[in-house]
Protein backbone atom coordinates (compact mmCIF):
# COMPACT_ATOMS: atom_id res chain seq x y z
CA UNK A 1 0.00 0.00 0.00
CA UNK A 2 1.45 3.35 -0.49
CA UNK A 3 1.91 6.64 2.04
CA UNK A 4 1.15 9.34 2.28
CA UNK A 5 3.03 11.88 0.62
CA UNK A 6 3.82 14.05 4.26
CA UNK A 7 4.11 13.74 7.51
CA UNK A 8 2.04 14.82 10.33
CA UNK A 9 5.68 16.83 11.24
CA UNK A 10 5.65 18.07 7.37
CA UNK A 11 2.07 19.67 8.25
CA UNK A 12 2.73 20.87 11.31
CA UNK A 13 6.13 22.96 9.69
CA UNK A 14 3.40 24.67 7.35
CA UNK A 15 1.01 25.33 10.30
CA UNK A 16 1.13 28.90 11.97
CA UNK A 17 3.74 28.58 14.84
CA UNK A 18 1.01 29.17 17.69
CA UNK A 19 -1.20 26.62 16.53
CA UNK A 20 -0.37 23.23 18.27
CA UNK A 21 -1.93 19.76 17.65
CA UNK A 22 -3.46 18.28 20.29
CA UNK A 23 -2.93 13.81 20.09
CA UNK A 24 -6.01 13.65 18.81
CA UNK A 25 -5.52 16.09 15.75
CA UNK A 26 -2.34 14.60 15.25
CA UNK A 27 -4.11 11.22 14.37
CA UNK A 28 -6.82 13.10 12.40
CA UNK A 29 -4.19 14.87 10.30
CA UNK A 30 -2.33 11.46 9.71
CA UNK A 31 -5.58 10.09 8.58
CA UNK A 32 -6.27 13.16 6.37
CA UNK A 33 -2.60 12.94 5.29
CA UNK A 34 -3.12 9.69 3.70
CA UNK A 35 -6.67 10.63 2.64
CA UNK A 36 -5.19 13.35 0.65
CA UNK A 37 -2.44 11.50 -1.05
CA UNK A 38 -5.35 9.43 -2.41
CA UNK A 39 -6.83 12.26 -3.60
CA UNK A 40 -3.89 13.62 -5.46
CA UNK A 41 -3.49 9.88 -6.84
CA UNK A 42 -6.81 9.95 -8.26
CA UNK A 43 -6.46 13.37 -9.60
CA UNK A 44 -3.46 12.37 -11.46
CA UNK A 45 -4.97 10.04 -13.06
CA UNK A 46 -4.11 7.31 -10.59
CA UNK A 47 -0.23 7.60 -10.82
CA UNK A 48 1.16 6.10 -8.00
CA UNK A 49 3.80 8.86 -7.94
CA UNK A 50 5.93 7.19 -5.14
CA UNK A 51 8.93 5.17 -6.32
CA UNK A 52 7.69 1.62 -6.75
CA UNK A 53 10.95 -0.60 -7.66
CA UNK A 54 10.07 -4.03 -9.45
CA UNK A 55 6.07 -3.67 -9.29
CA UNK A 56 4.50 -5.99 -11.77
CA UNK A 57 1.77 -5.09 -14.02
CA UNK A 58 -0.39 -7.55 -16.30
CA UNK A 59 -1.14 -4.89 -19.60
CA UNK A 60 -3.92 -6.01 -22.05
CA UNK A 61 -2.24 -6.29 -25.22
CA UNK A 62 -2.58 -3.46 -28.30
CA UNK A 63 -2.82 -5.38 -30.73
CA UNK A 64 0.44 -3.32 -32.37
CA UNK A 65 4.01 -3.40 -31.88
CA UNK A 66 4.07 -1.15 -29.06
CA UNK A 67 2.66 -1.10 -25.09
CA UNK A 68 2.45 1.51 -22.53
CA UNK A 69 2.99 1.17 -19.08
CA UNK A 70 0.71 2.76 -16.96
CA UNK A 71 2.87 4.40 -14.22
CA UNK A 72 4.92 6.97 -14.82
CA UNK A 73 7.75 7.99 -14.86
CA UNK A 74 9.41 4.80 -15.41
CA UNK A 75 12.80 3.62 -14.23
CA UNK A 76 13.54 0.58 -15.55
CA UNK A 77 11.76 -2.79 -17.18
CA UNK A 78 13.29 -5.77 -15.85
CA UNK A 79 11.51 -8.66 -17.03
CA UNK A 80 8.56 -9.40 -19.79
CA UNK A 81 7.39 -12.15 -18.83
CA UNK A 82 7.66 -15.37 -21.59
CA UNK A 83 9.86 -13.16 -23.74
CA UNK A 84 13.28 -12.86 -23.53
CA UNK A 85 15.29 -9.78 -23.64
CA UNK A 86 16.24 -9.75 -27.20
CA UNK A 87 12.31 -9.58 -27.96
CA UNK A 88 11.21 -6.46 -26.60
CA UNK A 89 12.93 -2.78 -26.35
CA UNK A 90 11.92 -0.11 -23.49
CA UNK A 91 12.05 3.17 -24.88
CA UNK A 92 13.20 4.93 -21.92
CA UNK A 93 10.22 6.46 -21.58
CA UNK A 94 6.95 4.97 -21.19
CA UNK A 95 6.65 2.35 -24.22
CA UNK A 96 7.88 -1.00 -25.12
CA UNK A 97 8.16 -2.56 -28.28
CA UNK A 98 8.12 -5.89 -29.60
CA UNK A 99 11.88 -6.95 -31.51
CA UNK A 100 10.09 -10.04 -33.07
CA UNK A 101 8.03 -9.18 -35.74
CA UNK A 102 5.23 -10.05 -33.60
CA UNK A 103 2.19 -7.71 -31.89
CA UNK A 104 1.12 -7.63 -28.11
CA UNK A 105 -1.92 -9.54 -27.77
CA UNK A 106 -3.95 -11.17 -24.43
CA UNK A 107 -2.20 -10.57 -20.94
CA UNK A 108 1.47 -9.56 -20.58
CA UNK A 109 3.16 -8.99 -17.32
CA UNK A 110 5.69 -6.75 -16.82
CA UNK A 111 8.00 -6.31 -14.04
CA UNK A 112 9.49 -2.23 -13.79
CA UNK A 113 10.14 0.47 -11.59
CA UNK A 114 8.58 3.84 -12.07
CA UNK A 115 7.42 6.72 -9.92
CA UNK A 116 9.73 9.62 -8.00
CA UNK A 117 11.74 10.42 -4.90
CA UNK A 118 10.60 11.81 -2.21
CA UNK A 119 13.33 14.90 -2.94
CA UNK A 120 12.17 15.27 -6.63
CA UNK A 121 10.57 18.34 -6.70
CA UNK A 122 7.24 17.31 -8.50
CA UNK A 123 7.19 14.99 -5.46
CA UNK A 124 7.86 17.86 -3.29
CA UNK A 125 4.70 19.30 -4.85
CA UNK A 126 2.39 16.39 -4.19
CA UNK A 127 3.62 17.36 -0.62
CA UNK A 128 2.89 20.88 -0.15
CA UNK A 129 -0.49 20.43 -1.75
CA UNK A 130 -1.35 17.11 0.38
CA UNK A 131 -0.39 19.56 3.76
CA UNK A 132 -2.59 22.64 2.47
CA UNK A 133 -5.44 20.58 1.81
CA UNK A 134 -5.55 19.28 5.55
CA UNK A 135 -4.22 22.73 6.68
CA UNK A 136 -7.43 24.07 5.71
CA UNK A 137 -9.58 21.03 7.82
CA UNK A 138 -7.57 22.09 10.95
CA UNK A 139 -7.45 25.47 10.77
CA UNK A 140 -11.37 25.69 10.03
CA UNK A 141 -12.63 22.63 11.85
CA UNK A 142 -16.13 23.47 12.23
CA UNK A 143 -16.23 23.57 8.18
CA UNK A 144 -18.11 27.17 8.29
CA UNK A 145 -17.86 28.16 4.65
CA UNK A 146 -19.24 31.52 5.44
CA UNK A 147 -20.31 33.63 8.08
CA UNK A 148 -20.91 37.66 8.59
CA UNK A 149 -21.63 40.12 11.38
CA UNK A 150 -22.67 43.56 10.85
CA UNK A 151 -21.28 44.62 7.89
CA UNK A 152 -18.56 42.23 7.89
CA UNK A 153 -18.83 39.16 5.75
CA UNK A 154 -15.89 36.31 5.06
CA UNK A 155 -16.46 33.44 2.78
CA UNK A 156 -13.88 30.79 3.43
CA UNK A 157 -12.45 28.20 0.95
CA UNK A 158 -14.01 24.85 1.54
CA UNK A 159 -13.07 22.85 4.30
CA UNK A 160 -13.25 19.60 3.63
CA UNK A 161 -9.46 18.20 2.66
CA UNK A 162 -10.03 18.59 -0.88
CA UNK A 163 -8.10 20.17 -3.42
CA UNK A 164 -8.83 23.77 -5.07
CA UNK A 165 -9.37 24.03 -8.36
CA UNK A 166 -5.79 25.67 -8.78
CA UNK A 167 -4.12 22.27 -6.89
CA UNK A 168 -6.48 19.73 -8.92
CA UNK A 169 -5.15 21.40 -11.91
CA UNK A 170 -1.41 21.53 -11.01
CA UNK A 171 -1.53 18.13 -10.15
CA UNK A 172 -3.15 16.93 -13.01
CA UNK A 173 -0.32 19.02 -15.17
CA UNK A 174 2.17 17.46 -13.42
CA UNK A 175 1.10 13.71 -13.29
CA UNK A 176 -1.79 12.99 -15.40
CA UNK A 177 -0.98 11.35 -19.33
CA UNK A 178 -2.18 8.88 -21.31
CA UNK A 179 -5.07 6.91 -20.45
CA UNK A 180 -3.90 3.12 -20.63
CA UNK A 181 -5.64 -0.16 -19.55
CA UNK A 182 -4.05 -1.98 -17.04
CA UNK A 183 -5.78 -5.66 -15.42
CA UNK A 184 -5.27 -8.29 -12.71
Amino acid sequence: MLGAFASVADLIGRLPPERVLSVEEQAQAERLLGDTSHLIRMTAGYQQISRVDNDTVVLRGSGGPCLTLPQRPVLAVTAVAGLTADQWEWDGGDRLTRLDGCVWRGATTVTYSHGLDEDQPAYQVARAISCDAVKRTLLNPTMIRQHAVDDFSETLADARASLLDGEAETIRLAFAGPKVSVSG
